[in-house]
């Protein structure tokens, strides 16, 4: 699933992007449903070529990259199976992510399919 090359967003495209996924979460993890979020995640990290699209960013629980679901997120066995990570080359839009214990496909709108 490796999907066409995207341009940069521009600050104020990372900025929108990031309120979209706020208000997709409703204050609460993407992840676990059950704590509030307190950070936004790259599925795909920016050190791997990762951007600020919607699709690609989830509202979680924890710490940095160690504490709560963040922490799960980066460290978590299962973390490409659930789409909490996507490797490099691979497009975040095209892999459905787990999302409050359901299989999901983020839209870049901010709503779930």
């Amino acid at each position: 699933m490796i999907g066409p090359k995207t341009a940069k967003p521009t600050p104020a495209e990372s900025r929108l992007a990031y309120a979209k996924v706020r208000e997709r979460s409703f204050g609460m993890c993407e992840v676990c449903g059950i704590r509030k979020a307190t950070e936004i995640h790259h599925r795909q990290h920016r050190s791997h070529g990762g951007l600020d699209v919607v699709t690609n960013l989830l509202h979680v629980c924890g710490w940095g990259n160690h504490t709560g679901c963040h922490g799960k997120a980066h460290a978590d066995s299962d973390r490409y199976a659930n789409g909490w990570s996507v490797r490099s080359g691979f497009n975040s839009a095209l892999r459905p992510v787990l999302y409050r214990g359901q299989l999901v496909m983020l839209k870049a709108d901010g709503g779930l399919d």
